[in-house]
C-alpha cells in the first residue's frame, strides 16, 4: 500500500499549552516497547487495528498490547479519515487514565467545533 492510499490519518491530541500526553507516555517506555507501539499506530493508518475494543459507557476505544504491563492506547475513531490518540497507560493506572483521556477528548471536541 502506498502512502497516499492510507485509509486513516492519525492526529495526536495536544493540550491548549501544546503538550502531547501520548508522546509523554510513549517517551516513558523502553525502546523495544516503544517500537512495538509505534509500529501498531502506523498499521492503524492502513485500517489494521489489531486487538482493540470499544470501552463501555465511553466515546473511547482502546488498543490492547499484551506486552510488558498490559499497555493500552486510548483513541476516538471519528470518521474514516481521523483517529485521535488521546492517552496511553498500563493496567495499573487504567481507570485514572481513561477518565483523563475522556477529558482530553472533550477538550479536543470543544476546541475543534466548526
Amino acid at each position: 500500500m502506498t502512502e497516499n492510499a492510507h485509509l486513516k490519518k492519525i492526529i495526536y491530541y495536544k493540550t491548549i499549552d501544546g503538550r502531547c500526553p501520548y508522546d509523554e507516555w510513549l517517551d516513558s517506555l523502553d525502546y523495544k516497547t516503544k517500537a512495538i507501539v509505534e509500529n501498531r499506530i502506523e498499521r492503524i493508518q492502513d485500517g489494521l487495528y489489531g486487538d482493540h475494543k470499544k470501552l463501555s459507557n465511553s466515546l473511547l476505544s482502546e488498543l490492547r498490547f499484551f506486552i510488558g504491563k498490559g499497555y493500552r492506547v486510548y483513541y476516538r475513531d471519528l470518521t474514516n479519515v481521523v483517529i485521535i490518540i488521546v492517552a496511553g497507560s498500563d493496567k495499573s493506572d487504567q481507570k485514572r487514565v481513561i477518565k483523563q483521556a475522556e477529558k482530553y477528548l472533550q477538550d479536543f471536541i470543544e476546541r475543534n467545533k466548526r
